[in-house]
């Protein structure tokens, strides 16, 4: 059997360049915004959140879409990553830049505070996903938006995947995806806290197929991504 390997959090903190590397074009040494193109989609924010809302950010990483945020009027934005690699024009202009092992620590915020949580394309790199989920349900506002974004399990490539090698396509060996949420599993932890009020499927699987991948629909069998809209209780 083989054996995955993947960057912990330890690893993470003792090589910076690394974490960093894994966005970079080596062309030019200039971040790429690979997750950001792949998995981000701002607009989600700018509907449900106001602009003058307290938002925390989970997962960073060099900061493309903190930036946006910054440019739409999002002027109280706090970030939470296990590394701090942010690459901002100006990271004075932000409330607060932390630094946590989002498995097992407890978030540096007081209960109650946030009026929003965004994350896209973080919790499956995590050991421990659901004391996260715990976290962001304590220090969000009753009432308060948890967007959580992640790779779409239940697309028909991925169903056909794993009934033939018992593996989601998205889990490899050689990537630093960890954590798999099944329907089932999802509702029993995750909505223990929270109140599913929507669910968005977007960008088609297919994506690579370019301009012909735009006439296949977005949701559950076609697209590659899923974003929960979450209510805290």
């Amino acid at each position: 059997m083989k054996h995955s390997s993947y960057m912990t959090v330890g690893e993470m903190r003792k090589n910076r360049d690394a974490v960093r590397a894994l966005d970079t074009d080596p062309k030019d040494g200039k971040a790429k915004s690979r997750r950001f193109d792949g998995s981000t989609r701002p607009d989600f924010v700018y509907e449900l959140i106001p602009a003058d809302a307290t938002v925390l950010e989970l997962g960073p990483f060099r900061g493309p879409l903190t930036e946006v945020l910054q440019k739409h009027g999002y002027s109280h934005i706090h970030t939470l990553d296990f590394v701090d690699i942010l690459d901002l024009p100006d990271r004075s202009k932000l409330e607060s830049i932390k630094e946590v092992d989002f498995n097992t620590e407890k978030f540096p915020h007081p209960d109650n505070f946030f009026d929003a949580v965004v994350s896209f394309g973080m919790f499956e790199h995590l050991e421990n996903p659901f004391h996260a989920a715990r976290e962001v349900a304590r220090v969000l506002k009753p009432g308060g938006i948890f967007i959580m974004a992640v790779p779409n399990l239940f697309h028909i490539m991925s169903r056909l995947v794993f009934l033939r090698r018992g593996m989601f396509p998205r889990w490899s060996y050689g990537n630093n995806h960890i954590s798999v949420m099944p329907r089932g599993v999802f509702e029993k932890t995750i909505l223990r806290d929270f109140t599913l009020n929507e669910v968005r499927y977007y960008k088609p699987f297919l994506h690579w197929l370019g301009e012909k991948a735009r006439h296949l629909p977005e949701n559950e069998w076609f697209a590659d991504y899923v974003a929960y809209i979450l209510v805290k209780r």
